[in-house]
């Protein structure tokens, strides 16, 4: 019994142990009289068999057309077990790193597409229960592209009491905007930067997400959700904030 059961430590069934001793009992011999050995149905027996092959713990010939089935030296668990460590010594290193990278969160990647994808995207922003978020870059306006969506957003905004930092390129379309909506830039901070460049393109930051929106005819958004990528993003944020005035 206690082989049995130091067989089952090293990988084998019970049943698979069973057939082994058995051969390694009787030596070469037919499935048959493994059967009426162990007490197990031929058919088994044969399964069982063919595992142990796979295993290398057991071997066949053929003699008079009959199969004839001998187990392999006990000596041979001692090479599996060996040629089992060298392999997992070869891929420690990265078993090691898999274990250091366990408390690292894989950054999330999701797209908005269309006007509705970036009126979803706007609304998480608020849904978010942040107190402030960061924006830099665009110098053309949302409000061209989902113009009454952004008049109720803003409203929402300032309702929350969200406070909106951004940091716009200097271009005349810029200082005509900021000075249209007035109304809706209550709780913000905004700066302009020496940057002449009517563009599309923005970044917004809020809490572990960074946002790369294009506001175009056809309106895309790309948010990464990474605690990291967030981090560096608003400490490029407030290098920006700094030069702007």
């Amino acid at each position: 019994m206690q082989t049995i059961e130091a067989l089952k430590e090293f990988g084998l069934a019970e049943k698979e142990a069973k057939i082994y001793l058995a051969n390694l009992e009787l030596g070469e011999v037919t499935a048959n009289d493994l059967a009426v050995k162990s007490d197990l149905p031929r058919t088994l027996v044969y399964d069982l068999l063919e595992k142990l092959i796979a295993k290398g713990l057991v071997s066949y010939s053929i003699k008079n057309k009959k199969k004839y089935f001998l187990a392999a030296d006990p000596k041979e668990f001692l090479r599996i077990v060996k040629e089992k460590e060298n392999s997992i010594k070869e891929v420690m290193s990265k078993l090691i790193d898999l274990q250091r990278m366990k408390g690292l969160k894989r950054p999330k990647v999701e797209i908005y597409e269309g006007k509705e994808g970036m009126k979803t995207m706007m609304s998480n922003i608020l849904r978010s229960g942040v107190s402030e978020f960061l924006g830099y870059g665009s110098s053309r306006s949302s409000y061209e592209i989902i113009p009454a969506f952004m008049d109720e957003w803003h409203e929402e905004r300032v309702k929350q009491k969200i406070l909106m930092k951004t940091i716009y390129n200097n271009t005349p379309q810029t200082r005509e905007k900021i000075k249209k909506l007035k109304g809706s830039l209550k709780y913000s901070k905004f700066k302009l930067i020496s940057i002449e460049l009517e563009s599309p393109t923005a970044t917004v930051i809020y809490r572990n997400k960074v946002i790369f929106q294009l506001w175009t005819n056809e309106p895309f958004a790309v948010e990464i959700e990474s605690e990291e990528m967030a981090d560096n993003q608003r400490k490029y944020f407030e290098e920006l904030w700094k030069i702007a005035k």
